[in-house]
């Protein structure tokens, strides 16, 4: 009888498999119960694209002018399709990893946990060890986007000020401020309570992305003007750009275990796959128009180029009330796990306080870190370097190899391509946070604004 080995509370212990271990795609991806948190794939559909859609998108240009015009765009299509590929070996991973299990979803760090429980002798005590690297770059992943939320609310507001009024307060100043709303905000705990917020925020954002690329195609620099191909000294902050702007790997999950028939988030023509290729035209838009439209003159993010007129100046305070609202939804990932482990671990009339003082805790840290490293294009390349490329380019090609070898389906095609993946994974991690530090360390004490 084929085994397989996971983690339960009293340790590890070898289950028989359910059926064959080459299972079907249709008993795999077969139906899940109905319940009130059930959405369809139209839902997931816009979801995904959502949750894409982020700061990242804006800072494209930037990432463009230091890949060339032209370079970046084939680049911009190969990452994305990569990321792609690894997306749908998480998927496939967590959908075979359930079938054997006998459930229905299983969130991302505890597929990493049951894939290396299924894989090897020599690495199966080690589960518990890889679901907290998942969870710790989880972690980093969602405290370096709310960093980035302060960073880019504040120098958007600095600026709206400087041109509109006399009201002159340093960046530093702004990200105090802030410090003061987003507190309050990250005081509500239920995401119930966050929804209308969040859906007039999303609603708001829509539109402004909507006159920004229309502001991209009212004037263009001369095409022979500006550089083709970028030096490959600044590819590393290119890839580290990019990466942050698919930012919603973490979030992949979550949606598809939501869908009632989750077949139709992986077939050719399903969720996955659609709103990937129509975020990845609007990023080649955004990005290859945007450095089109303001040259070498680009900065951090977009809405810094936007003309100083009272309509565009008024898309900048719309930006920043949008990710005024986002900055909770994103520190409610992290937070969620440290009040899990509080509930298990601390007495009921210390769990309050805690809470309460670990969130504050954790805000008081995203803006001090915004503090230290205050350069937005320098942040974003940084964690996404860092902690996008391990949550979307790393983990996904080993669980596909785990689960291949409890299939024993381990080809030689099967190592060099996940293999590949990660060494070009191990390749962008290394260059992109080495220049992304390096840059930092140059532009301390230099104002981004």
């Amino acid at each position: 009888m084929s085994v397989s080995s996971y983690g339960t509370p009293r340790g590890n212990e070898l289950l028989p498999l359910r059926g064959s271990n080459q299972p079907t795609m249709g008993e795999m991806f077969g139906s899940r119960v109905r319940d009130s948190r059930s959405i369809t794939a139209d839902q997931a559909l816009i979801h995904m694209i959502k949750v894409m859609m982020g700061t990242g998108m804006l800072s494209l240009p930037l990432a463009f002018k230091h890949s060339g015009l032209w370079l970046g765009l084939i680049l911009l299509c190969c990452i994305c399709l990569i990321c792609i590929y690894c997306t749908r070996q998480l998927i496939f991973g967590q959908h075979y990893i359930t079938f054997i299990k006998r459930e229905q979803r299983m969130d991302y760090a505890n597929v990493m946990r049951s894939a290396v429980e299924l894989g090897p002798a020599w690495i199966r005590g080690h589960g518990y060890l890889f679901k907290q690297m998942v969870n710790l770059n989880m972690f980093v992943a969602q405290f370096g986007f709310c960093c980035v939320y302060f960073v880019f609310m504040a120098d958007n507001l600095k600026q709206f000020f400087d041109q509109t009024s006399n009201i002159h307060i340093s960046q530093a100043g702004w990200i105090a401020l802030l410090l003061i709303p987003i507190s309050a905000l990250c005081t509500i705990r239920e995401l119930k309570a966050l929804a209308p917020l969040a859906a007039i925020a999303n609603f708001v954002y829509l539109i402004a992305v909507v006159i920004v690329l229309q502001d991209l195609f009212s004037e263009w620099q001369p095409w022979d003007q500006l550089p083709a191909f970028g030096s490959i000294e600044s590819l590393p902050l290119f890839f580290g750009t990019v990466m942050f702007a698919f930012e919603g790997v973490a979030v992949v999950l979550p949606i598809e275990n939501q869908m009632n028939e989750p077949i139709h988030f992986i077939t050719p023509n399903g969720v996955l796959n659609t709103s990937c290729i129509l975020v990845l035209l609007v990023y080649m838009t955004v990005g290859f128009f945007g450095f089109l439209r303001y040259g070498n003159d680009i900065r951090d993010t977009l809405t810094l180029n936007l003309p100083q007129t009272p309509f565009y100046q008024a898309i900048k305070i719309m930006f920043v009330l949008c990710i005024l609202v986002s900055y909770p939804l994103q520190f409610y990932v992290p937070m969620e796990r440290v009040e899990k482990w509080i509930k298990r671990k601390v007495v009921e009339a210390k769990q309050e306080p805690m809470i309460y003082g670990i969130r504050f805790g954790g805000v008081l840290l995203t803006c001090a870190m915004a503090q230290l490293i205050p350069h937005l294009a320098l942040f974003i390349s940084l964690v996404g370097s860092v902690a996008g490329t391990s949550l979307t380019l790393v983990f996904p090609p080993l669980i596909e190899l785990l689960c291949c070898y409890s299939r024993q389906e381990l080809t030689k095609w099967v190592w060099i391509r996940n293999i590949g993946l990660m060494l070009f994974a191990m390749v962008g991690f290394t260059t992109g946070t080495y220049a992304s530090m390096v840059q930092i360390i140059e532009a301390f004490g230099k104002s981004d604004v």
